[in-house]
């Protein structure tokens, strides 16, 4: 029911006798828009309405403005600080938002002509907080002279609001700490003092949004000094097994004084920013308190106690674990109960839960189908997770803890109940599609269900944009576009991959930046299958200019519509390259799944080395242990991947983003952060109807004019955003229509079509 101000109540009388032809003929429809608080971000237009229509006068599209034929009136906005409507065009912005709210604008539209023939209209804003990506800082590249001092760098150049970098402007910075003289001011300007001892420093700081200060981040910043000194103190691996309540060996161990080994009566240790809970002793030891599991930067200062100007700063990294839970388990495909005779699986999801906490982990083949579990103190609960058409024997173990330790679990075994069959694959890229250069492929494909199966895996490329170049194994069977393999008797729980699956992509004007390119793979027998969404899985790539070697790709692409985000699952590859001149001894992959992802459904595909899995509701932590990566001396074989799937959660709806980044840690140098992508979810796409069987459109990707054709007549097309605001509305009677897109900017769009009281949504990108 509308709500109807009384001067406008006196309007709407006054109108009804002064000129009755006219009146109802204006018509404001409601809003419904979504949006980010970034900084001054336009989220739409009143007079271009999504959901029911666009505010109209006499029939015609209302406009505002000089040379408008409406007047925008906002009647009542209580969130004027930080939404900003602009009544002479229409405008919707929002200037910055706190947690997820949604807020509704009164707004009024008259006749410019007849000031009282007006309607009113309701505009609801659902608003999110703006996305803030504050990284950690690696300043040792630029060594600071400890004679001179100077500035090492600066923490915000690396971190971005809403994928822009920020600037003083959007956020500001608060250090936590303060290192020997070393600050950060509020600017996020490191400065070093002259005199400042040699050595590497650990700092850390706090940026919040201006705006909204409760969305925050928080880094680390590592910051390298040289200068002479007859002290030297190096960095301190103490990774291996360090429980809480436990001592380190001492970081005196790897110093030197004059050359020589020091001793702890030769030097002063000083703690530096050390984190809550850990104690730097006399002797160089590290007692570590009742923490919790993870990784941890402890830095110190030592000084040669005969010359106390003479000193070196350095830190231990230091990994803390908990208890640990490790098991097997086994698959009795002879149903005669789990013996010797029967195979370990390998990528089988345990998981424990204690409490609140859940905790998941995989059987892993190099550890000899071990799982590798973390146990908090109390009562720790163990179960596999299998489809219904699986018995698990026993169904749970249980453990309590109330010392940190490791405990091994007897096996878990697992029994088929039922026959039933259940293929899946995945295309995995583990390069970018550059114009020129060969885009490569990782097919992975897996018998989820409980039969031995035989078939044949296919994968469909645009052969107008590339050409098939090789495989590992090579494909069966080839045609323009489509490689086949076969498949004989891959048994229940084993997977298999077709590596190196390369592709040689064609040069502009064929593949331009921009254009994408989509690749379809498939896995048969169909008729009977368990699942059959995921026995296909497409992938689109945009061409860029350059590889990047450490990035994470959505192969769902930027959109899915409502229905796909209900019904299927996200699926992620992360990729890393070691650009470095030595082997990469250990790789850790760090990712927080974003929260409109359901972290239950988390389920890991494969790896390109073998890797310990972690997943402490929804932190993600990839552990490539001794993977001894080449560098680029062994360019092809410097390359990881990662790739798994996750559900969004089942209240996700339309105008929702989903966000997802990694942080790769190269033993122990600073993280390399990669892209972030997103996926937005649109609304539903409509079906083929009859008399839109027939509809063509080209070209897609558009850069500025689309042409649609069908052989029935277009009656009218409307263009609207990701986040279903109505962008174009033309109204057409021919059977080809052209739309000028050339003023949007780039991005994905939907396309509605009406023909015959029918309609047709396409999706098209604009480039």
């Amino acid at each position: 029911m509308r709500k109807l101000y009384t001067t406008s109540v006196f309007l709407l009388v006054f109108g009804f006798f002064s000129n009755f032809s006219s009146y109802g003929q204006v018509v404001a429809a409601d809003d419904y828009l979504f949006g980010y608080g970034c900084i001054g971000g336009q989220i739409g237009n009143l007079l271009q309405d999504s959901g029911n229509g666009a505010d109209t006068i006499n029939g015609v599209n209302a406009v505002a403005g000089t040379s408008g034929n409406v007047v925008i009136t906002i009647l009542d906005n209580p969130y004027g600080g930080y939404i900003f409507i602009d009544e002479n065009t229409g405008n919707v912005y929002l200037m910055f938002a706190g947690p997820a709210t949604q807020s509704t604008i009164t707004y009024e539209i008259c006749d410019a002509t007849n000031p009282n023939n007006c309607d009113i209209a309701y505009c609801t804003i659902t608003s999110f907080p703006a996305f803030l990506s504050i990284l950690d800082d690696n300043f040792s590249s630029n060594p600071i002279d400890n004679s001179t001092g100077g500035i090492a760098g600066n923490v915000l150049s690396n971190d971005s609001i809403c994928g822009y970098p920020v600037t003083t402007s959007d956020v500001y910075v608060t250090p936590n700490t303060a290192t020997s003289g070393i600050s950060i001011d509020t600017d996020g300007i490191v400065y070093v003092p002259a005199g400042t001892a040699p050595g590497s420093y650990v700092l850390y700081y706090n940026a919040c949004e201006i705006m909204n200060p409760n969305n925050c981040g928080n880094a680390v910043v590592i910051v390298l000094v040289t200068g002479s000194s007859n002290i030297v103190a190096n960095y301190d691996d103490f990774s291996a097994s360090n429980y809480p309540n436990t001592t380190t060996a001492s970081v005196l161990n790897n110093d030197t004084l004059n050359g020589n080994s020091v001793t702890a009566s030769q030097v002063t240790i000083t703690p530096l920013n050390v984190p809550s809970g850990f104690t730097i002793n006399t002797n160089g030891t590290i007692s570590i308190g009742n923490v919790s599991e993870g990784t941890y930067f402890v830095p110190y200062q030592i000084c040669d106690n005969a010359n106390l100007t003479s000193c070196y700063v350095n830190y231990a990294y230091v990994v803390v674990f908990k208890n640990r839970i490790l098991g097997k388990v086994k698959f009795d495909d002879e149903n005669n109960g789990c013996d010797t005779g029967d195979a370990y699986l390998n990528n089988i999801k345990v998981k424990n839960v204690n409490g609140s906490i859940t905790y998941t982990s995989y059987t892993q083949s190099y550890s000899g189908g071990q799982y590798y579990l973390i146990g908090d103190v109390g009562t720790n609960t163990v179960s596999v997770e299998l489809p219904s058409y699986f018995t698990v024997s026993p169904a749970t173990q249980v453990f309590n803890f109330t010392t940190p330790g490791t405990t091994t679990a007897p096996d878990f075994c697992v029994t088929a109940n039922s026959a039933v069959n259940d293929l899946e694959i995945v295309l995995i890229p583990t390069r970018n599609v550059v114009p020129g250069l060969p885009v490569v492929y990782t097919i992975w494909y897996k018998n989820n269900g409980s039969t031995t199966l035989s078939g044949q895996i296919t994968m469909q490329f645009d052969n107008t944009k590339m050409s098939f170049l090789s495989s590992s194994p090579s494909p069966n069977s080839t045609t323009a576009n489509t490689i086949t393999f076969n498949y004989t008797n891959l048994a229940p729980f084993q997977s298999g991959v077709i590596m190196n699956t390369k592709f040689s992509v064609f040069t502009p004007p064929a593949v331009d930046l921009g254009t994408v390119a989509t690749f379809t793979g498939s896995i048969t027998p169909l008729a009977g299958d368990a699942t059959p969404t995921n026995n296909t899985n497409t992938v689109s790539q945009i061409a860029v200019n350059s590889q990047d070697p450490n990035d994470i790709t959505v192969h769902e692409g930027s959109s899915v519509t409502l229905a796909q985000a209900q019904q299927n699952y996200l699926h992620y590859t992360v990729r890393f390259q070691n650009v470095g001149t030595s082997d990469a001894i250990n790789i850790k992959v760090l990712s927080d799944l974003d929260p409109k992802l359901d972290w239950t459904t988390f389920e890991l595909l494969t790896t390109s080395h073998n890797c310990r899995v972690k997943n402490n509701n929804g932190h993600l932590e990839f552990l490539f242990e001794n993977i001894n990566l080449p560098g680029t001396a062994n360019e092809p074989l410097s390359h990881g991947y990662i790739t798994f799937k996750v559900k969004p959660i089942t209240s996700i709806a339309v105008g929702n983003v989903i966000s997802s980044s990694a942080n790769i840690y190269f033993d122990y140098n600073a993280p390399i952060a990669t892209n972030t992508v997103s996926t937005t979810v649109g609304p539903n796409l409509n079906s083929d109807t009859f008399a839109l069987n027939n509809l063509k459109y080209y070209p897609n990707p558009v850069k500025n004019i689309l042409t649609l054709s069908n052989t029935s007549t277009i009656d009218s097309i409307d263009v609207t955003s990701l986040l279903g605001q109505k962008i174009i509305t033309q109204t057409f009677n021919d059977l080809q229509a052209e739309i000028n897109l050339s003023s949007l900017s780039n991005g994905v769009y939907f396309v509605k079509v009406r023909s015959e009281g029918q309609e047709k949504t396409i999706k098209i990108i604009k480039k």
